[in-house]
């Protein structure tokens, strides 16, 4: 990152700056009380900052750090980050090192979910979940961002495996970054997409990029709407709401209630673009599944029902029937 060097290049910055921080404060007004009595919270949150890769950790580091700093409660909570690395016997030893240290609550699970719901929530302390999964039936005071449910997309590869004999992939990075990159090694992914409210993303957008001078990524969207979840969930706790019905939105939109199913379009099935040879019953099976999911057959048919229809994923990147797979945020 390449930083001004003359003080006439950093005003005009530093005016957009502020000025989306008042609009993301109104924004934030707008969800509940400003004022919340009592010491300064502390939030601890745990985080893959060394693996699988240091800059997406510290860009969701940056997100939460951006959510405090244009939060309108006061006073302003101070932040621990414990590092998991991806690994559930780390996280889980940071959630026990962060109830020790008696954290008013507690945020992770970016890549990886491990018993860090149970033992925070074991502890009397409320949890925010930004996994892209979520558990079916968590604990009392698990709050999860997540829109799949927990293995539904391990079940959905193995059942395209065995129909079409594609190497599909249902674990790859974009779990993690949202992502999707197709390597020789498959021939799909099925990867999660990122949902988001278009009016709070431009707001934050414009406020990261005055303030850091890089891109807002996908990671500094994860970082950034976990913290608004977990700001909203510290003021019902001490408001005494916590089992408010009131809907939390943040940058990646509304936070799903807890029986709410997967929307059609949770996950994305990218193609390869060169498919390799399959059986008269496998391609019957992957041309039923392109009509179904929205993309056209080769014989151009589109959008017939079956089987796959009620499954939470859409298809991209069969070219040239499919439509091109956006390397931004979906519209």
């Amino acid at each position: 990152m390449t930083s001004a060097s003359r003080c006439r290049s950093v005003a005009p910055w530093r005016r957009l700056a502020e000025g989306a921080a008042r609009a993301a404060v109104a924004g934030a007004l707008a969800l509940g009380s400003a004022a919340e009595a009592g010491p300064a919270p502390t939030l601890g949150a745990i985080v893959p900052l060394s693996w699988p890769s240091a800059t997406e950790g510290e860009e969701i580091v940056q997100g939460m750090q951006l959510a405090i700093k244009t939060w309108p409660g006061q006073p302003a909570p101070t932040l621990i980050v414990k590092d998991s690395a991806c690994d559930p016997r780390r996280a889980d030893d940071a959630a026990r090192e962060l109830v020790a240290a008696k954290v008013d609550l507690v945020l992770g699970s970016w890549c990886v979910l491990g018993q860090v719901p149970k033992l925070v929530a074991d502890a009397g302390l409320p949890f925010v979940s930004a996994h892209a999964e979520r558990l079916a039936k968590p604990p009392e005071g698990v709050l999860q961002l997540g829109r799949i449910e927990l293995y539904a997309a391990e079940r959905i590869a193995a059942a395209l495996r065995g129909e079409t004999g594609l190497r599909i992939s249902a674990r790859t990075s974009c779990w993690m970054d949202f992502e999707p990159v197709l390597r020789d090694t498959y021939d799909a992914v099925l990867c999660p997409v990122l949902g988001y409210d278009k009016a709070r993303w431009e707001q934050a957008q414009a406020t990261y990029t005055a303030a850091y001078r890089k891109p807002f990524t996908h990671s500094v969207a994860r970082g950034y709407a976990a913290m608004e979840a977990a700001l909203a969930q510290l003021r019902r706790v001490r408001n005494g709401q916590r089992n408010s019905t009131e809907p939390i939105v943040t940058v990646l939109g509304r936070v799903p209630a807890a029986d709410t199913p997967a929307p059609p379009d949770a996950m994305q099935l990218v193609l390869s673009p060169r498919l390799p040879k399959l059986s008269p019953r496998e391609q019957a099976v992957v041309n039923q599944l392109l009509q179904t999911k929205g993309c056209c057959a080769p014989d151009g048919t589109c959008a017939k029902p079956g089987p796959w229809a009620d499954q939470p994923f859409v298809v991209r990147g069969h070219a040239p029937t499919c439509p091109a797979l956006s390397s931004g945020v979906r519209r």
